[in-house]
């Protein structure tokens, strides 16, 4: 008989939203339980070694993430000093903001974190989740019975064992209404990265033997040091020098996040790294070669041969990180879909449409990874997207059309493909985390199922704990004026400029 376990609220997932959800809900006395599959906290900024933070910049920052980028700050000396690659204002070793997020959480009496384990199902009741069965890191395999569940998966996988709805890919332009989506529904989604923490060394760094695919052809353009051509549009993107390249995720103490968005290390992604999770080791290890290649490029093709891996950061056998960098996952058919119109200005506006109901905000472009655009003209993938501006998340985009007892947060809240390109950054992921968080909380608290919530008394929790609700790059948490200005911003009282300032 497998061992039972009881808790408020379970957070399937330990990765941006999970760690963030986990510590949100506990602080509010729920009775919390992490699942991750790693020894880490943090996912993509940690486990997967993608430690430069992007977007929400200054005091779109607050929260959790607010709390851990600071203390991250403050470890280096300051935020000029976590300015070291032009990609992030924040940019850091990935140990060193794992060690802060246990930190964080482990200040929380109410939370319990399972490392190394995996979620195997899904408990159901009458279309309600009620729990998760769970192989644990001991080798036993347990039940764990919630009131709420959180996905906060990279995959979207509880959704998958859940059975809940989903969408994945490229969405049709017929059911999104989005100008700029394909004609017909696809299986494209962004690439995964499987990063590496490079460190320079004082003299040559320990080689990195290529594998027997190895052809530096595949690497030619990723940067003008070898390059074949320099007409950008035919390439379909910049061609950086080395000193730009090598600068783009420089990371304090000497090191540097190799995740070159440019004919690198992004890996080409089918969808049965989703659909067929028995395949993920073999992509992972194919993603991993195409990144140990590159190494080997840069220090035989760039000619930086004092350019290898860092063996400080992960510990795993091959010094790289524990899981890839997964931009995109099953996405769930929400109570509301977020579409391109949610994130672009508005007509006669600098800003898109207030959404009163908003749980977390970002301020990231719509970035978008396929290796596929950069194929020859005529045989690429287009994607050309227009400007948005700073955004808000809606509450309804956490909550499943039908299926109670779940809470949804990570890269598979309801978005649609063209959205997830500026949702699915670390900084916002870890805010809408937070949130679900509460609502998982309140929900326990007050026994009701999360779509029946008041909004108001979320937001008004995410206030308490200095999360912003609008978008207003000067507005800090710790001003006076910032739960008055939120609540008038969601009301309709607010300021429209092309800077996104309060002052």
């Amino acid at each position: 008989m497998k061992k039972q376990f009881f808790f408020d609220v379970l957070v399937v997932g330990g990765g941006c939203s999970g760690s963030a959800a986990g510590i949100q809900s506990a602080r509010l006395s729920a009775s919390t339980l992490i699942i991750e599959e790693t020894p880490w906290l943090g996912g993509m900024i940690t486990s997967a070694g993608v430690s430069a933070f992007d977007g929400n910049k200054y005091a779109l920052g607050g929260g959790i993430f607010g709390e851990l980028r600071k203390m991250i700050e403050d470890h280096y000396g300051g935020p000029d000093k976590t300015f070291t690659g032009w990609i992030s204002l924040t940019c850091f070793e990935p140990s060193i903001g794992a060690g802060f997020l246990k930190e964080i959480a482990g200040r929380e009496e109410h939370l319990q974190i399972w490392y190394n384990s995996k979620v195997t199902g899904i408990i159901t009741e009458n279309n309600k989740i009620i729990g998760a069965t769970v192989m644990r890191e001991d080798g036993e395999e347990a039940e764990v019975f919630s009131k709420i569940t959180i996905e906060a998966t990279e995959y979207g996988d509880v959704l998958e064992m859940a059975k809940v709805p989903y969408r994945i890919g490229r969405d049709a332009k017929s059911d999104t209404g989005e100008a700029h989506a394909p004609e017909i529904r696809d299986g494209e989604v962004q690439d995964i990265t499987f990063c590496a923490t490079l460190k320079k060394f004082d003299k040559a760094a320990p080689p990195v033997t290529p594998s027997s695919g190895f052809h530096k052809r595949l690497f030619r353009n990723s940067t003008e040091v070898d390059s074949d051509t320099k007409d950008e549009k035919y390439l379909n993107h910049k061609l950086h020098n080395w000193d730009s390249f090598i600068s783009y995720a420089a990371l304090p103490n000497g090191k540097y996040l190799l995740n070159w968005p440019f004919r690198a290390n992004d890996y080409p992604t089918t969808l049965d790294i989703f659909l067929q999770p028995e395949t993920r080791k073999e992509h992972f290890e194919k993603a991993k070669e195409l990144t140990l290649d590159y190494i080997h490029y840069i220090q035989t093709t760039l000619g930086h041969p004092e350019w290898g891996l860092a063996t400080d950061e992960y510990p795993t056998p091959d010094n790289l990180p524990f899981i890839p960098y997964v931009r995109e996952s099953r996405r769930v058919k929400g109570v509301r879909l977020m579409v391109e119109k949610d994130v672009l200005p508005a007509n006669g506006s600098f800003r898109p449409p207030l959404v009163k109901s908003s749980i977390a905000v970002g301020d990231y472009f719509l970035d978008h990874h396929h290796s596929k655009a950069f194929l020859p003209p005529g045989e690429r993938l287009e994607e050309n997207y227009p400007d948005n501006a700073p955004f808000q998340i809606p509450f309804e985009a956490l909550i499943p059309e039908k299926a109670d007892g779940l809470v949804v947060a990570e890269k598979s809240i309801s978005v649609s493909h063209i959205v997830n390109g500026c949702s699915r950054l670390q900084p916002v992921v870890m805010l809408i985390g937070q949130a679900a968080g509460v609502i998982a909380a309140l929900s326990v608290l007050e026994g009701k199922q999360p779509r029946n919530l008041e909004v108001a008394k979320v937001q008004e929790k995410l206030l308490l704990a200095g999360c912003q609700l609008f978008p207003y790059r000067d507005l800090y948490n710790s001003d006076p004026a910032f739960s008055e200005a939120q609540l008038k911003a969601l009301a309709g009282e607010f300021k429209d400029n092309k800077d996104f300032t309060y002052y």
